[in-house]
């Protein structure tokens, strides 16, 4: 339901854009007019549950901007919608780890594009709780590109039944040509800097791949052993019926977390990876982003730690401890973004308000540029490459 809307005012002297009583500034050191807002500023009410993503804000709904969970619970939600400083100081994910640099004399991305000339399988994880992963499979994706890699799978993307009809399909199906994850393409793939790896797979001519397995509710009685052994045998199949048919294929696949396994684990679980290189035949490079963190201030391979089951993964990357500017994650600056503070006066009065910025052009539903959750009080910013965006601004009912 659309609400009032402000016009934009652009004064380059004073360096503000002005909209009504809403007003976003730049200034600091790093001020530019490379990010520029066009149009009109939508301001919308909390899109209804039922929705192309209302379930997504429902789950922002249930958590009190005043009173946020210390027991993870809201972590992946908050993490979707650009607020990882809320989560860093208690998710384990953002803990540092005591991991052994490999060798910091090797540069990193040429061990990976040398291991990728090997095989025609990469699989690459992520936390569900940090972008820059999202990030750095983005850049494998481009640097591998020039290697023949041709196919982008993630788990991420939703998979429905082959015998659904077109018109329910989701848009990455129906509407291959769009430049941009839509909404409906998957649930984590809302979050900006999944979005982003969306639009340059798509720019540089990559094929997506769905390969989740289907839901199937008679599976939720037996053992989680059971679930996870299911799952992962269809995810396993899914893969390989795509080699099959497509022999000449290369792809990156992007998983989260302990699928990117590729030895049975002390108890006997067999994750994706393992059950995919079974299947295939083929030896893939696993490459982890889950299993060391905060070694160096730059990015490196680590060791293996002796915890886990020798050969698991075949490289580990250890990325640099968080930190957040502006409420931001820093390796959107690292990677080209520009910091747009809103200015208080866009600050909701209570709640969670969400603001999104989309290039000019595009429609509500595709997954935005930037999209962060802000409260009363906050200087957050928008992390932004330089373009022409359009802005819209969501009001979250709490509790509803």
């Amino acid at each position: 339901m659309l609400g009032r809307h402000l016009t934009f005012v652009s004064s380059l002297a004073a360096g503000l854009l002005v909209s009504g009583c809403a007003t976003i500034a730049r200034d600091g050191p790093n001020a530019s007019s490379d990010v520029t807002f066009v149009g009109l500023v939508e301001f919308a009410e909390t899109p209804e549950p039922t929705s192309i993503y209302g379930y997504k804000f429902g789950s922002l709904a249930k958590i009190d901007p005043l009173d946020l969970p210390t027991d993870g619970s809201a972590n992946q939600t908050l993490s979707l919608f650009g607020r990882e400083d809320l989560i860093a100081d208690i998710s384990g994910d953002y803990t540092s780890t005591s991991c052994a640099p490999l060798n910091r004399s090797i540069d990193l991305w040429l061990l990976i594009e040398e291991q990728a000339r090997q095989t025609s399988v990469v699989i690459v994880n992520e936390s569900h709780e940090r972008s820059e992963h999202r990030g750095f499979t983005a850049e494998l994706a481009r640097r591998l590109r020039s290697l023949g890699y041709d196919t982008l799978a993630l788990e991420a993307l939703s998979n429905p039944p082959s015998d659904i009809p077109t018109e329910v399909q989701p848009p990455f199906l129906k509407q291959s040509t769009l430049p941009y994850f839509d909404d409906a393409d998957g649930h984590y793939l809302s979050e900006a800097g999944f979005g982003r790896l969306g639009r340059l797979a798509k720019q540089l001519g990559y094929q997506l791949l769905a390969y989740e397995a289907l839901n199937d509710p008679e599976t939720y009685a037996l053992p989680r052993s059971e679930q996870i052994a299911r799952r992962e045998e269809e995810q396993a199949r899914n893969i390989t019926a795509f080699l099959e048919e497509n022999p000449r294929a290369k792809l990156i696949v992007h998983v989260g977390y302990s699928h990117a396994g590729e030895v049975p684990m002390p108890d006997g679980t067999k994750w994706m990876a393992a059950r995919l290189k079974d299947m295939s035949g083929i030896d893939p490079l696993t490459i982890s982003q889950t299993t060391c963190r905060g070694g160096s201030d730059t990015i490196q391979a680590a060791m293996l730690p002796v915890s886990e089951p020798r050969g698991r993964f075949d490289l580990i990357v250890d990325h640099p401890t968080a930190h957040f500017h502006a409420h931001r994650p820093e390796w959107r600056k690292r990677a080209g973004d520009e910091l747009v503070p809103i200015a208080e006066a866009l600050l909701p009065k209570e709640g969670w308000r969400v603001i999104e910025a989309r290039p000019v052009g595009e429609p509500d539903t595709s997954v935005p540029m930037d999209r962060v959750a802000i409260r009363p009080g906050e200087p957050v910013a928008l992390a932004l490459p330089p373009g022409r965006y359009t802005l819209r601004a969501i009001d979250v009912d709490v509790g509803r």
